[in-house]
């Protein structure tokens, strides 16, 4: 007797690696879902790093008390905007997310 060939995959086959599939999904998505927010808050951070090595570099070229109002309008970042002027009270948000406070990390003459 000859054999036929077997061509393709069975049902039970694909219906495994439907079930497979699924799984992975369900364990994947929420992982996914908290990137965006992650995401923002590192580009909040970023901007704050950005922001205090603007005032170190603004502070050594002027070798004296920079205002933060200089320091801000010095420093130019994507993704959002900084709030607030005063040197404890200035914060960066994100388009779409939540404020990141800057620490003040401004320089001081000596």
């Amino acid at each position: 007797m000859k054999r036929m060939l077997q061509r393709g995959f069975t049902l039970i086959e694909l219906v495994v690696v439907i079930v497979i599939l699924g799984i992975l999904a369900a364990v994947a998505i929420p992982q996914f879902t908290d990137l965006t927010t992650a995401a923002r808050t590192a580009v909040g951070e970023a901007a704050c790093g950005a922001l205090q090595s603007s005032a170190v570099m603004l502070f050594a070229s002027q070798r004296s008390a920079v205002t933060m109002t200089s320091i801000i309008a010095g420093t130019q970042v994507s993704g959002g905007a900084f709030t607030g002027s005063g040197c404890a009270g200035v914060s960066f948000l994100p388009t779409g997310g939540t404020a990141v406070a800057c620490l003040p990390g401004v320089p001081t003459p000596g």
